[in-house]
């Protein structure tokens, strides 16, 4: 009965540290109308926060696919055809 209440405050601390983390990164990037930022900080380390919540949760991020997941075709004197 322990382990599963530890198990719950930890899974609620994890999400209150997800969502602070979130609320902070939205809040560096929104501008105000008159152009103004609410916040003005380097975001990298709140960023690294936030993956490492959402990886803790056992979520993953990724980010878009720069190429259409073909490989590249390249010749080489030792192969002659290989894949990048």
């Amino acid at each position: 009965m322990e382990d599963q209440e530890q198990s719950k405050v930890e899974t609620i601390v994890k999400v209150c540290v997800l969502l602070w983390s979130a609320t902070l990164l939205t809040l560096s990037y929104y501008e105000t109308p008159n152009g103004k930022k609410i916040v003005d900080f380097d975001p990298t380390f709140i960023a690294s926060i936030f993956s490492a919540s959402t990886a803790s949760l056992g979520f993953s991020i990724k980010g878009k696919k720069k190429d259409n997941g073909e490989g590249k075709i390249t010749d080489n004197k030792e192969t002659k055809v290989t894949t990048q």
